[in-house]
This record gives structure tokens, sequence and C-alpha cells, in this order.
């Protein structure tokens, strides 16, 4: 016993200063770090300062597109998906062009839906199949009724167009191939600047209505038959 008790007395003595350092460090960590405050402190002063930036950036560029064509009343500048919030011109006239371009189409389609159903070209569409002018209907039961080869023409015609004669002129003007009025007279451009700006917007105002004219016209010739008319579900 006497060769065990001096181990057993003199045990927790040398357990003690281990046990108060772990005291001494867990009372350092329970009181906040001087360090740790100043950081959140300089974090709270400098993320306001980059949203403030960032919305600055954002009012600048939108700012950089609100002297361009089509930004018209009631909207004004429109972007509520933020596209052109990047300030790149050249991306911004790419979409111009391509929103022109589309507007375009659309207004000859919903002509197209129109003019049909009061004139019709004599003649035959395909001699070899029997087929006039008068027997393909109007809207998009006629995509069953025209023969593919017809089709073909079509598209060849618009590819060759397109490839061919409406090449860009100026980089800051998409959508103007200089051939005059209609794109079909040329030596007929609008000198005056503000009937052409006037021209400029309403050609964008009807090629907007028009795209939204032809969706819906398809909507109801898909489910009613006609693209007009009595709706009889």
């Amino acid at each position: 016993m006497s060769l065990t008790a001096p181990w057993i007395f003199h045990a927790p003595t040398a357990v003690l200063p281990a046990r108060r350092a772990v005291q001494s460090a867990a009372s350092v960590r329970s009181f906040p770090s001087p360090c740790l405050g100043v950081t959140v402190a300089v974090c709270a002063s400098v993320l306001p300062a980059r949203t403030r930036a960032r919305n600055a950036k954002g009012l600048c560029m939108q700012k950089a597109f609100e002297d361009e064509l089509g930004v018209q009343p009631p909207l004004g500048y429109f972007d509520p998906l933020g596209l052109s919030k990047d300030g790149d011109f050249g991306e911004f006239y790419r979409r111009r062009e391509a929103e022109l371009k589309n507007g375009r189409v659309a207004m000859y389609a919903t002509i197209g839906y129109i003019i049909p159903e009061y004139f019709r070209w004599p003649g035959y569409l395909s001699p070899t199949e029997d087929l006039t002018f008068a027997d393909v209907p109007n809207g998009l039961q006629a995509l069953l009724k025209v023969p593919p080869e017809g089709w073909l023409q079509i598209l060849a015609w618009c590819g060759m167009y397109e490839i061919l004669i409406n090449q860009p002129k100026h980089p800051s003007e998409p959508g103007n191939y200089y051939k005059g009025r209609l794109g079909l007279l040329p030596g007929t451009q609008i000198v005056d600047p503000e009937k052409r700006k006037r021209s400029l917007n309403a050609e964008l105002a009807n090629g907007r209505l028009a795209m939204i004219a032809i969706f819906w016209m398809w909507i109801q010739d898909g489910l009613h038959g006609k693209a007009w008319g009595e709706w009889n579900p």
C-alpha cells in the first residue's frame, strides 16, 4: 500500500493544471473576439456599397438603351428578363434585328390569313395533282393540302432572299437593308429624321402586335378550325 498510495494521492494534482487550461480556453472562447467584430463591421459596410454599385450599373445600362427605337408608351423601356442589363450593344442589335424579321414575317402571316377569305389566285397550284388554288383551305389546314414540293419552293425562296438579298448594311441600323419602302422600292428612303423615327417605331409596334395576333390566330385555328368567327367548343 505504501507503494501505491503516493501515486493515488498525487494523481489529481497532475490533472488539475490541464483541467484549468481547458476551462480558461473555454472562458476565452465565450467572449467575442475584437477581430471578429471588426470583420463583421467591415462586411456590413462593404456589402451595401457593392449592392448600390451593382444597382447603379444596372440603371446606367438601362439608360443606355432608353433612346433606342421601340421605346414607346405605355411601357417605355421594357426588359423584364434583363436581357440587356450587360449593356452589350452588339447583342442588343442582334436581338433587335431578329425582332424586326419576326415582326415582318408575322405581318405577312396575318395578311395571309385574311386575304384568302376574299381572294384566290385563279388556275392550278399543282396540275399533276389536279389541285387548284381554290381547293386549298385557309389557315393551318393548308399544311396538309399543299404538296411537299410547294413548301420546298417556298423555303428555298425565303432562304435565298435571306442569304443573298437581305444583307446587313450598317451595324447600328439592324433590319435596314437600304431597299427603300417595303424593302422593294430603292431610292424611297425617308430623309426627314423625325418622320423616319416615327415610321420605324410604327413598324416595330405593328410587328409586335402582329406576332401576338398570329400566335392567337394559330391557337384559335388549331382549336376551332378557323382563325376567327363564332366560338363553338
